[in-house]
């Protein structure tokens, strides 16, 4: 089942720096990258012993 949602991020993963980046949208998919919705990306959590960096301009203001 999709996402009903529209897309508002691209979210790629690092392995070599083992990080999850967290950027604006692209213009084009990439069928390497994943496009999540806000909702989404908010439950996102990354691996154990990754770090989450976001790249959004403006970032938004974390929570929790």
């Amino acid at each position: 089942m999709r996402c009903g949602s529209a897309p508002s991020v691209t979210v790629s993963l690092r392995y070599d720096e083992r990080e999850v980046l967290v950027a604006d949208l692209f213009a084009e998919p990439d069928p390497n990258l994943l496009d999540l919705c806000e909702e989404h990306v908010a439950r996102m959590s990354a691996p154990v012993g990754w770090t989450v960096r976001d790249l959004r301009n403006p970032a938004p203001a974390l929570t929790g």
